[in-house]
């Protein structure tokens, strides 16, 4: 009995090891940025979601939909959601937006990118963990999150 608490005892250390390594990679990374006027697309991990990913990818979520020639508004609605839901703002400036969301258990970071569309009337968003494979859906549901308080403010 003795040897199997001190085996699970090191495997709890171990991990706790582990978690808290790849917090502090994930500290020194940065959001993805633009590519070729695009958000990033997400890798084969489910730790990641985009409205720029095709319907039937598994990490698809709708676009955020405003009234065509509201886009000032909406951006200030959006940068505004984002802060009230813990993220910090790290490049702020239409039509991109780049914001940082810190878990409380570790200190993981997540990257949540925009892409505004006036002519569209879409904000495209991507949310992503830095590190690991799963996020127990964290970004999905942060994704939701953010559209429900763009929806609560229209």
């Amino acid at each position: 009995m003795k040897s199997l608490l001190i085996s699970i005892a090191v495997l709890a250390l171990a991990l706790g090891i582990g978690f808290a390594v790849m917090a502090v990679q994930s500290r020194a990374g940065k959001a993805p940025g633009l590519v070729d006027g695009q958000l990033k697309p997400c890798g084969d991990k489910p730790n990641c979601v985009s409205s720029m990913a095709r319907a039937s990818d598994s990490h698809h979520v709708d676009g955020i939909r405003f009234k065509p020639g509201n886009a000032d508004t909406v951006w200030a609605e959006l940068t505004n959601a984002i802060v009230e839901l813990g993220g910090e703002l790290r490049h702020n400036g239409p039509p991109y937006l780049a914001a940082t969301f810190t878990s409380d258990v570790f200190g993981f970071v997540d990257d949540v990118e925009c892409l505004i569309s006036n002519e569209s009337g879409t904000i495209h968003i991507r949310s992503a963990s830095r590190v690991g494979y799963s996020d127990l859906d964290v970004n999905r549901k942060r994704v939701e999150a953010l559209r429900a308080r763009l929806t609560a403010a229209r």
